[in-house]
C-alpha cells in the first residue's frame, strides 16, 4: 500500500473520531437538559434501550473497521462488503425496531378505550392518561429509531468511502 493511501485512511480514522465526538457531545447536551431521561423513562417498552445498545455496539464496530482501514494488512474486497452489509443491516434494524415500538405504543394507547365501561368524567380522564403513556412509547421509540438510523447510515457511508478510497489506491498501486 502506498504512503498516500495509508495517509488517506489515517485521515479517515481521525475524521471518524471527530464525527463520533460530535455525536457524543450532542448526546451529552441532550442528557444535560434531561431530554435523554425523559425519552428513556417515557418508553415503557424499553425498545429505546435496545436501539441505543445496537447503536453503541455498531459504533464500536465502525471505529474498529475504520482503524482496520488504516492498517497495511491485505483486506479482501468481499470482507469489506460483508462488513458494510452488517452496518446497513444494523441501521435498518434500529429503524424497524423503532417502528415496532410505534405499533406497540398504538396498541397500548388504544387498550384503555376497550376497557371503558362508562363514559363518566373520571373514567375518561383515566383512559386519556393511559392513552398518553401509549402515545409516548410510540413517539419515543420512533424518534430513537430514526435518529440511530440516520447516524448509523452516516457512519457506515463514511466507512464505505474509506473502503472505496483504499480499493482505488490499491488499483493505482498495481
Amino acid at each position: 500500500m502506498s504512503d498516500t493511501s495509508a495517509h488517506t485512511n489515517g485521515k479517515a480514522l481521525q475524521q471518524g473520531l471527530i464525527v463520533l465526538g460530535l455525536v457524543l457531545f450532542g448526546g451529552y447536551l441532550l442528557f444535560e437538559r434531561g431530554l435523554v431521561g425523559v425519552l428513556l423513562e417515557g418508553d415503557k417498552s424499553r425498545l429505546s434501550w435496545l436501539i441505543l445498545a445496537i447503536w453503541l455496539g455498531m459504533s464500536g464496530r465502525w471505529l474498529f473497521l475504520l482503524r482496520r482501514m488504516e492498517s497495511t494488512d491485505e483486506i479482501a474486497e468481499e470482507d469489506m462488503l460483508r462488513w458494510l452489509n452488517h452496518g446497513w443491516f444494523a441501521a435498518d434494524s434500529v429503524l424497524k425496531i423503532g417502528l415496532l415500538g410505534t405499533i406497540i405504543g398504538f396498541i397500548l394507547m388504544l387498550a384503555p378505550i376497550g376497557e371503558l365501561t362508562s363514559f363518566d368524567a373520571a373514567s375518561l380522564q383515566n383512559a386519556l392518561a393511559a392513552m398518553s403513556a401509549g402515545m409516548a412509547v410510540a413517539l419515543y421509540t420512533t424518534l430513537t429509531g430514526l435518529i440511530a438510523n440516520i447516524i448509523l447510515r452516516f457512519q457506515f457511508q463514511f466507512l464505505a468511502d474509506a473502503m472505496q478510497q483504499r480499493l482505488i489506491s490499491r488499483e493505482e498501486a498495481a
